[in-house]
C-alpha cells in the first residue's frame, strides 16, 4: 500500500476589524441629529466587535445588524457580520453580507471575494472558490495567501501545475511562506519533480522547524523513492514534535514493516489507533502485518473492523482473503478476492484466478 500523503489545505480568514473610538470632531448644532445616529452606529458596531472576540456570535449579528439599520453603508458592519455568520456555517447569509461589500465597491471588496472563495473552498465547491479568489487577486495582486489559496484550489483539482505557478506567486510575495512551500512541493511531487518536492520540503523545515507535516510528507517522499531508514528519520521528528500524529505513526509502521521490523510496526499501528479507532488504513496495515506473522485470526478481525469503518476499502477484502485462505476459509477467501477485484483492486481478480481454486470453490458451491 503506497504512503498517504498529506497535504495541507490552510485557510486564513482573520475577524477583520476592531473597536474605534467614537468620534470627537466638534459639529454645527444643526448636523446633531446626523452625528448622533453615527455615534450611535459606532458605539453598536464596538459592542459587536466586542461580541465576537468574547465568541457571543448571536449577540455579534444583533449589533452589527443594528449598524446596518442605521447605515445601509457602513461597510465594516456587513464584513465583520458575514465573518461571524461564517463561523456559524451560516453560509449563505455570510455569503449575501459579502456581496454587499462588493456592491458598495468598497476598497475593501477584495477581502468579500477572498472569504466568498474560503466559504465556497469550505462547502467544497471548487469551482465557485476559484471564481472567487481569482476575483480577489483581480482587486488586490499583493496578497500571497490570495495566491497561496488558489494554489490549493488548483491542487484539489488536480491542476497541479497551475497550482505551482500560484504557489511561485505567493513565495515571490513572501518568500519565506512556509507553508506555501509545503504544498509546492506536493504538487511538484505528483508532478513528477521528485527531487524539486525534497528541496521544497527541506527549505520550508529550514524557515519552520516546527512544521509538522513537511516532516511527515518528506517522510512519505522517501518511502516512495525506497530509503525506508530516511523515511523512518523524517516521521519520527513529525511525532516528535505533534505526538497525536497518527498519521505519521501509520506511515512510520509502514516504513517499519518494509524493513522488516513487524513487531515495531505493530507497535506503530497501535499507537495511531489509539489516537484514532477508526483509523481504517492503520486496522488494515496491522492485518497485513499479522499475516506476516502468521497471526491470520488477528489479521481477520482487523479487516473486519476496517470493512466496518469503509465498506468499500478495496484491500482490507484483499488482505482478508488471504488471511482466511490460510485458515481453509477458501469459499470466504474467494469472496473477498471477488469483492476487492470489484472495487478496483487488480491483485483480488489475481487471486480469485490463481491456480482455477476459486472456479472450484463455485462449482461445489452450485451443487
Amino acid at each position: 500500500m503506497n504512503a498517504l500523503k498529506i497535504f495541507l489545505l490552510c485557510f486564513l480568514f482573520p475577524f477583520l476589524s476592531y473597536a474605534q473610538k467614537k468620534p470627537t470632531t466638534k459639529v454645527k448644532i444643526q448636523d446633531n441629529s446626523k452625528i448622533n445616529l453615527k455615534i450611535e452606529a459606532q458605539t453598536k458596531y464596538n459592542e459587536g466587535v466586542t461580541a465576537f472576540e468574547k465568541n457571543n456570535l448571536d449577540e455579534a449579528i444583533l449589533k452589527f445588524t443594528q449598524v446596518i439599520a442605521i447605515d445601509t453603508s457602513f461597510v465594516k458592519a456587513f464584513m465583520n457580520r458575514g465573518s461571524t455568520y461564517r463561523e456559524k456555517k451560516e453560509f449563505d447569509k455570510a455569503i449575501n453580507d459579502f456581496n454587499a461589500v462588493i456592491r458598495l465597491n468598497d476598497s475593501s471588496a477584495h477581502t468579500a471575494w477572498f472569504q466568498k472563495g474560503a466559504i465556497y473552498a469550505e462547502k467544497g465547491d471548487l469551482e465557485n472558490a476559484l471564481i472567487n479568489y481569482t476575483k480577489a487577486i483581480e482587486n488586490k495582486n499583493d496578497d500571497a495567501k490570495y495566491y497561496y489559496n488558489l494554489g490549493v484550489v488548483h491542487f484539489q483539482l488536480t491542476k497541479y501545475q497551475d497550482a505551482i505557478n500560484d504557489f511561485n506567486n505567493a513565495l515571490r510575495i513572501k518568500p519565506d511562506y512556509d507553508y506555501a512551500l509545503n504544498d509546492r512541493a506536493s504538487a511538484k511531487k505528483l508532478s513528477g519533480d521528485t527531487d524539486g518536492a525534497i528541496k521544497d520540503y527541506e527549505d520550508a523545515l529550514k524557515i519552520n522547524p516546527k512544521l509538522t507535516l513537511a516532516y511527515n510528507n518528506l517522510g512519505s517522499i522517501k518511502f516512495t523513492k525506497g530509503d525506508y531508514s530516511g523515511a523512518i528519520t523524517e516521521y519520527t521528528n513529525a511525532i516528535r514534535l505533534k505526538n497525536d500524529y497518527y498519521l505519521a505513526y501509520n506511515n512510520r509502521g509502514m516504513a517499519n514493516m518494509e524493513t522488516g521490523k513487524f513487531d515495531a510496526a505493530i507497535a506503530d499501528y497501535n499507537e495511531a489507533l489509539k489516537i484514532n479507532p477508526k483509523y481504517a488504513f492503520a486496522l488494515n496495515n496491522r492485518a497485513a502485518c499479522y499475516i506476516k506473522q502468521k497471526k491470520y485470526k488477528e489479521a481477520i478481525s482487523d479487516c473486519d473492523n476496517a470493512i466496518k469503518i469503509n465498506p468499500e476499502y478495496g484491500e482490507a477484502y484483499l488482505n482478508r482473503g488471504i488471511a482466511k485462505e490460510m485458515v481453509r476459509d477458501l469459499e470466504g477467501a474467494c469472496s473477498d478476492w471477488q469483492n476487492a477485484a470489484s472495487m478496483g483492486i487488480e491483485t483480488g481478480e489475481t487471486y480469485y484466478n490463481l491456480y482455477g481454486v476459486c472456479s472450484q470453490v463455485e462449482k461445489y458451491k452450485k451443487n
